[in-house]
């Protein structure tokens, strides 16, 4: 039996190990209140553009510094085949950001930049009726990325730089929680219900290495065009997996037993009628991940000296990571198709100048979920999101910045299938619906200019 639950465990944590859409695009206060709409500022170069393009940097005249900070909150109503659950909610996690820029001498210029462009959080009710798929689940992920930039000429630059990515990946579940356990006997089955009280988890980190590269054009004075790619970075999750608990419980039924009609299945079974086995398990384990390239087009126009206005497209190659290949203890393994889709994110954003020392912001973003329908995961609510940002700037001198915002972000209710294998080895589709998920964000940077 034991061989059998470890292997269940296994393919449980296979099947959601990893969500689509798990992309993170908050580096900054400011970027945030306007939709990511920075791509190709040129008006109000700063260090964030070491995120946002770093071909912008070219165009700075002096070094530059911002540190800041986005806290999220996502929650959502879930549903499994129309049974209300206990609300999905993560709580607040933190993502900061840290970056400078260096005017060099040349045309060149020097970046660097500490974000994230990945991550998630999930919680649910320890006894939710999908707790064998996951009960909470975590994904951090930060960028450290230096880059170099230079102007071709007055209006021309183009940027390169790498990506040491660090991922760190938490999983916590409850194998097979609310199945019964059979017992075969020569005259027939007998099933004790609500059986498993096991408890899975998977934790490891791993460094890879990705690049970027952009290029910013001034067509006019005023109207600023750029296009940035970032590559594939291709993790190798290394870390250890723990399987704890126990399948205990009261055997129960009645057995048909030639010769003698049918029998309390005490009558045969005697003191194993009442039952208790410890599971216990700790080894390494893998899981290999890639992350997908994405290409990103920006242009921003100054309408006024106070008024500035921007757009942003960026493409997303999802379908790319087909699958993921994991490799637990005993030498056992597993690889969970995905059939996720490539995707496109829209933003617009404008900022105003209402005084010489206030700023009002505002964007809309509409983000496409990658995930597919039939392959789902409850790590991660499904459905297109609405972002809206606002924000304010305050200028408390001339060289020192802040910048202040929040997004409220709207999820379009959804429903995903969930496969999951029962204790019986029958693998079995749920309907997991949400509904009603939002996320607040709230951010705030300090700018400084030397």
């Amino acid at each position: 039996m034991k061989k059998f639950m470890i292997g269940a465990a296994t393919a449980a944590f296979a099947a959601s190990s990893f969500a689509a859409g798990f992309g993170i695009y908050e580096a900054s206060s400011r970027g945030n209140a306007v939709g990511g709409t920075l791509v190709a500022d040129t008006f109000e170069v700063d260090a964030t553009a070491n995120y946002y393009n770093p071909a912008n940097a070219a165009f700075a005249t002096n070094i530059q510094v911002a540190v800041g900070f986005t806290a999220i909150n996502p929650y959502a109503d879930v549903d499994v085949n129309s049974k209300s659950q206990d609300r999905m909610n993560s709580g607040w996690f933190t993502v900061p950001t840290f970056f400078f820029t260096v005017p060099l001498p040349g045309n060149f210029a020097f970046g660097w930049g500490n974000y994230t462009e990945y991550g998630l959080g999930t919680r649910y009710g320890k006894h939710w009726d999908l707790a064998g798929d996951t009960q909470k689940t975590t994904m951090r992920q930060i960028t450290l990325s230096p880059t170099l930039s230079y102007k071709i000429m007055e209006r021309w630059s183009v940027a390169a730089g790498l990506r040491a990515s660090w991922l760190q990946f938490g999983n916590h579940k409850c194998p097979n929680q609310g199945d019964p356990y059979y017992y075969a006997t020569p005259y027939g089955t007998l099933a004790a219900q609500d059986a498993y009280h096991l408890r899975s988890k998977l934790k490891g980190d791993d460094w890879a290495m990705g690049w970027m590269a952009g290029t910013t054009f001034k067509a006019t004075e005023d109207l600023s065009l750029s296009a940035v790619y970032r590559s594939q970075i291709k993790h190798n999750v290394r870390g250890h997996f723990d399987l704890a608990g126990d399948v205990s419980g009261t055997l129960d039924g009645m057995l048909a037993v030639p010769g003698m009609g049918t029998l309390p299945a005490a009558a045969l079974l005697g003191d194993k009628v009442n039952f208790s086995q410890d599971i216990r398990e700790h080894g390494r384990a893998s899981a290999k991940l890639r992350l997908p390239r994405s290409l990103t087009f920006g242009a921003n126009y100054r309408a006024t000296e106070k008024w500035r206005l921007g757009a942003s497209i960026t493409w997303t190659e999802w379908a790319s990571v087909k699958n993921i290949n994991f490799k637990l203890p005993n030498g056992r393994s597993y690889t969970q198709q995905l059939h996720w889709n490539d995707v496109w994110r829209f933003g617009f954003g404008t900022e105003y100048d209402v005084l010489d020392w206030l700023t009002l912001r505002c964007g809309y973003t509409y983000d496409m979920d990658p995930s597919a329908k039939n392959h789902g995961t409850t790590m991660l609510p499904s459905g297109d999101r609405h972002i809206i940002g606002t924000g304010l700037g305050f200028k408390i001198s001339e060289n020192l910045r802040l910048d202040l915002g929040y997004s409220f972000i709207r999820m379009n209710n959804d429903d995903r299938f969930i496969k999951l294998t029962g204790s019986d080895g029958v693998e079995r589709k749920y309907k997991f619906s949400s509904r009603n998920g939002t996320s607040h964000l709230v951010s705030a940077t300090v700018r400084y200019s030397f």
